[in-house]
């Protein structure tokens, strides 16, 4: 998202802001003690402001996915988006997998403009990625190239980076454009070892 930055909006009001501080300075005080001292400006407590995302003050913060998370821990972490999609859709959301690839317009009975709606209010409320496989980390990259580096060793012959899925995540691709049985066998085999080594740099 594009930050526009109001720069002459801002020096504007700091000027008469400025303006008006010295203005009343100089003004005589009706509130001038007879013992020479001074009133002081008073100026009204800022209000408060709310700046928790009301989705997230109900659903809970979102927790960033590990590597080493056993299934138990990556169901836990996608909870709180699947009650926020339950609550705004009439269908019963999955947990995704590892590629984050459920599609929420395909559940039966559901409206998909409104199963389309929620997952984009719900995105809010969705784990993070490990940082490994981060689009935000400018290593990640780098570290999915470990890890096909390990799977060739191990006999993968098809597989290869995926561009970010929905959620942010770099994900793997087994199998390429004929489907090759085994390296989509071994990838599955291999892959969290893989991601082990490649995390503890064994596998350079």
């Amino acid at each position: 998202m594009t930050r526009i930055m109001h720069r002459s909006l801002t020096a504007a009001a700091g000027a008469l802001t400025l303006l008006a501080a010295l203005t009343a300075c100089a003004a005589p005080s009706a509130d001038r003690g007879t013992d020479g001292g001074i009133a002081t400006l008073e100026t009204a407590a800022p209000t408060p402001t709310d700046a928790t995302d009301p989705l997230v003050a109900k659903y809970g913060e979102p927790v960033r996915l590990r590597l080493d998370m056993s299934d138990k821990e990556e169901a836990d972490a996608w909870k709180p988006r699947d009650r926020c999609l339950a609550d705004h859709t009439s269908a019963e959301q999955g947990t995704p997998g590892n590629d984050g690839g459920d599609d929420v317009s395909a559940n039966a009975g559901g409206d998909p403009a409104k199963a389309a709606e929620a997952e984009a209010l719900c995105q809010r409320v969705a784990p993070l990625p490990p940082w490994e496989l981060d689009a935000q980390n400018p290593d990640a990259l780098r570290f999915a190239q470990r890890v096909v580096d390990c799977l060739h060793e191990r006999g993968v012959r098809e597989v290869e980076i995926t561009e970010p899925d929905a959620f942010g995540q770099i994900n793997l691709a087994f199998g390429g454009e004929a489907n090759d049985a085994t390296s989509i066998s071994l990838g599955m085999q291999y892959v969290d070892a893989c991601m082990v080594s490649a995390s503890d740099g064994s596998a350079e």
